[in-house]
């Protein structure tokens, strides 16, 4: 998958420790999704760390990563 970050989101997965195939997991398979504003959130359920990953995209372009995050208040 042809990823496209911005420059917050290439922070975001630096400092929080995500790798890549996390992030193409959550919008190839994701556990569920979200439509607002204009933006689309795809969530999977990380089991090694037991938390729920939240990847932010435009909602017209699924390749073009806002943000992703690991949610604490999304439940696996």
């Amino acid at each position: 998958m042809d990823l496209t970050l911005t420059e917050h989101a290439a922070f975001a997965v630096q400092r929080r420790g995500i790798k890549v195939e996390w992030i193409e997991a959550a919008i190839l398979t994701p556990d569920k999704t979200e439509v607002r504003d204009g933006k689309q959130s795809f969530l999977k359920c990380h089991g090694e760390r037991g938390k729920m990953l939240r990847v932010v995209t435009r909602e017209d372009n699924h390749h073009h990563v806002i943000t992703v995050y690991f949610d604490r208040r999304a439940s696996c």
